[in-house]
């Protein structure tokens, strides 16, 4: 690979590794959502995870990415499940493992994961994919490493779920490609941690499945409060919050069944094998769309 190309993903990983160090003084505000459910945050982030609860019926074998506290991880294990918390750096994954919050983790740089092939039942990525420099290459380590599948939850690339906006793309385009940017205010958006935001499309997903011979993908559509400020994660819920904050959704989601807006966030899982039926009707049941792909006809 070119080293060029090496050296500007090794700065990405150093950022994001040493942003984790100087974050080590915020210990108890990192892991408080790890010890306290009555909180903001708490049902925020598990409205993202409880999604995935037709996988959990089962037990496997799991390998979070870019899970810096062991959030996921720890949900995971109060599902009955075996899981490796890993992320690039391990600062609160270690905090976390000492407080007996989470069983197990690994410093793990999402691309180039040092696991076998075939050595995890499933690999979980949730808001993690728009970090990586080379986010494509992460996502064959996951796929390679992964035994039944990979699931990546993301923000949508909000192209693919406006049409209207991609004809006023496509026309700005005769005229200056750098226009649509007056409208499309983060088409080139970075963190301040150093890298550039990806988004995550089921046309892209599919690709990618389609490409390697993949059996099956699954496809869920979800909103996230992503206004609520990180200082208010914290934040003791109580009845009345709680209904504040399921009101905001329900009507995001409202807004999404009519069409005025496409929802935010897509969780993506990209089976490795055939699912079994079981698995597939629970899915369908909590409002997965299911993607059987055909094989390639000439590779046999």
């Amino acid at each position: 690979m070119n080293l060029q190309i090496e050296k500007r993903a090794l700065k990405s990983h150093v950022a994001h590794e040493k942003h984790m160090i100087n974050l080590i003084n915020e210990k108890d505000k990192r892991l408080f959502l790890l010890k306290n459910k009555d909180c903001v945050g708490y049902f925020l982030n598990t409205r993202t995870l409880e999604i995935l609860n037709p996988i959990l019926k089962v037990k496997n074998t799991w390998l979070t990415i870019g899970d810096y506290n062991g959030f996921e991880a720890k949900y995971f294990q109060e599902h009955n499940q075996s899981v490796i918390a890993s992320d690039i750096s391990d600062v609160f994954l270690k905090e976390a493992k000492a407080e007996n919050l989470i069983e197990k983790y690994r410093k793990e740089n999402a691309e180039q994961i040092s696991l076998p092939e075939d050595s995890i039942d499933y690999v979980s990525c949730r808001e993690a994919f728009h970090h990586f420099p080379r986010a494509y290459l992460a996502v064959y380590e996951m796929i390679r490493v992964a035994k039944k599948g990979v699931i990546i939850i993301e923000p949508i690339d909000i192209l693919s779920k406006l049409p209207l906006f991609l004809l006023i793309k496509n026309i700005t385009d005769l005229i200056n490609p750098l226009l649509i940017n007056k409208i499309w205010k983060n088409r080139f958006s970075w963190e301040t941690v150093g890298n550039y935001v990806f988004k995550i499309s089921e046309r892209e997903v599919e690709k990618i499945a389609m490409g390697i011979g993949l059996p099956c993908i699954a496809f869920k559509e979800i909103n996230i409060l992503h206004t609520v400020k990180e200082d208010t994660q914290t934040v003791p819920t109580n009845r009345k919050l709680l209904r504040k904050l399921k009101l905001k959704l329900k009507l995001l989601d409202l807004l999404c069944v009519f069409r005025i807006i496409p929802y935010n966030t897509l969780c993506s899982v990209i089976f490795k094998e055939m699912p079994n039926d079981e698995l597939l009707k629970d899915l369908k049941k909590i409002g997965y769309k299911i993607i059987k792909l055909p094989p390639n006809p000439y590779l046999k």
